[in-house]
């Protein structure tokens, strides 16, 4: 159990120097989430030797691959993906992929709340239209916005939805709902 408590202070640190990082510069630096990927193995390796190391490993390693499509279709970016792997050094894979599904859940509030702010919602449902008609005329999955694109009335810091889903993830760890 004190283990889970400092693996959950390092993971609290990576995600508070993360969303400060997002939102002073809109991109997490690399050497907060490599810095704590190598953190998370450290420990782990520590905390259990070789089969530490695989556990982490598994855990950078998984949300890469199910998140991959997220990334090419630009709904969330690289720093987003490797904050997520970061989790996973620390926390493990399946901690991980709790942690990025409550993430999309948070993230589809805040963009909720976003559209019912700006009231853009038939905007934002007629540019959702085109991307899927896109996809499908082309047969290829387009990427869904532009990053570089400032003025995007869709876009949001998703480090606050993954801090968020993060800490709910914690809160069903510590509420006895997921096992890790």
């Amino acid at each position: 159990m004190i283990i889970i408590a400092y693996k959950t202070i390092i993971t609290c640190i990576l995600l508070v120097l993360a969303l400060v990082s997002d939102l002073q510069s809109c991109r997490i630096r690399n050497t907060i989430t490599y810095g704590f990927m190598l953190v998370g193995t450290a420990a782990n390796i520590t905390e259990e030797g070789f089969s530490g190391l695989l556990f982490s490993l598994q855990g950078i390693i998984l949300p890469v691959l199910l998140l991959m499509i997220f990334y090419i279709m630009r709904a969330i970016g690289a720093g987003d993906l490797k904050l997520i792997s970061a989790v996973g050094a620390v926390m493990g894979a399946g901690f991980a992929v709790y942690a990025a599904v409550c993430s999309f859940i948070f993230g589809g509030i805040i963009a909720a709340g976003i559209i019912l702010f700006r009231h853009n919602g038939m905007e934002r449902l007629k540019y959702f239209i085109t991307y899927i008609k896109s996809c499908i005329l082309s047969m290829e999955l387009l990427q869904y916005m532009d990053f570089n694109d400032k003025q995007n009335s869709g876009r949001f810091h998703f480090s606050i939805a993954i801090a968020s889903g993060t800490v709910a993830a914690f809160a069903a760890y510590w509420k006895g709902l997921i096992i890790l």
